[in-house]
Order: structure tokens, then C-alpha cells, then sequence
């Protein structure tokens, strides 16, 4: 395969999660009046537990002064709150408070339920055919995820 080919190819890929992402962003995520910004610090703290400031800054792509902001926005909401780090005292961490945990779990239940309504309605060749694909590209999606995580937790370094 010729380069031009390569890259072709990896613009289809490139377009493909493109349709994804708008098709999540568009159909399948309602931000309940929340920034995105927001949604992805609820999001990282969900699925990953406490974390620092720092770390939540380079999860969200932002500065950690406007990290800080929106950690103090949701504290104020009663989605956050900070607790001391057990491994450095003069630190602290952010956590979710209960209310969060049930925000963030209603939210992806909603989206699952949606994608489920949404998928109900492909044909039954269709649905084989997605069932397949994604058993493929579920662990290369996977790799790239954590290959994104080691950049940004390098760029964070």
C-alpha cells in the first residue's frame, strides 16, 4: 500500500470517529446544563477515583487556575468536594460527593438507554455487522486510550 493509500485510509478512520463523536455529542449526551468541561472532570473522577487538581487540569485540557475555578463551581453545586491526601498531608483530593456519583451514574445510564433505543432500530444484518466490528476495535480503541493517558500524563510530567 502506497503512502497516499495509508493516508487515505487513515482519513476514512479519521472521519468514522468523527461521525461518533457527533453522534455521542449530539444524540446521545445531554449536558444537563453543564459545561463540558464539567462533564469530563465529574467523568474522570467517576471512573478513576480522587485525584489531584493537577491531574484533573490535564484530563479537562485546561490551566489548572480555571481547573481550580470549576472545581469551585462544583463544590458550590455539591457534585465535589476536597479531602485531605492520605499520602501528602498538605495536599488535598479532589473526590465526588454522593449527588455526583448519582449525576454522572443517571447520565450514562441515560446515554446507554438511548443508545440502546437507537441501536434497536438497525436491521438484523446491520446489527451483526456492528457487533463485529466493534469486538475489533474495542481493544485497539482501548490502546489508543491509554496511549493518549501516557501523553497527557507526560505533558503533565
Amino acid at each position: 500500500m502506497g503512502e497516499s493509500e495509508c493516508d487515505h485510509g487513515r482519513d476514512d478512520v479519521t472521519e468514522a470517529f468523527d461521525e461518533v463523536i457527533r453522534l455521542m455529542i449530539r444524540h446521545l449526551n445531554d449536558h444537563g446544563g453543564l459545561t463540558f468541561p464539567a462533564i469530563t472532570c465529574l467523568g474522570r473522577l467517576y471512573r478513576d477515583g480522587p485525584a489531584r487538581l493537577t491531574a484533573l487540569a490535564a484530563a479537562v485540557g485546561a490551566s489548572q487556575p480555571s481547573t481550580s475555578q470549576l472545581v469551585q463551581r462544583l463544590e458550590r453545586q455539591g457534585l465535589v468536594a476536597r479531602v485531605r491526601d492520605p499520602q501528602d498531608g498538605r495536599a488535598s483530593l479532589i473526590v465526588l460527593s454522593d449527588a455526583g456519583r448519582t449525576l454522572v451514574a443517571n447520565r450514562l445510564r441515560e446515554r446507554h438507554d438511548r443508545l440502546t433505543e437507537l441501536l434497536a432500530t438497525l436491521s438484523p444484518e446491520d446489527d451483526a455487522s456492528l457487533r463485529l466490528a466493534m469486538q475489533v476495535i474495542r481493544p485497539i480503541v482501548r490502546r489508543l486510550t491509554e496511549t493518549a493517558r501516557r501523553s497527557e500524563a507526560q505533558a503533565g510530567s
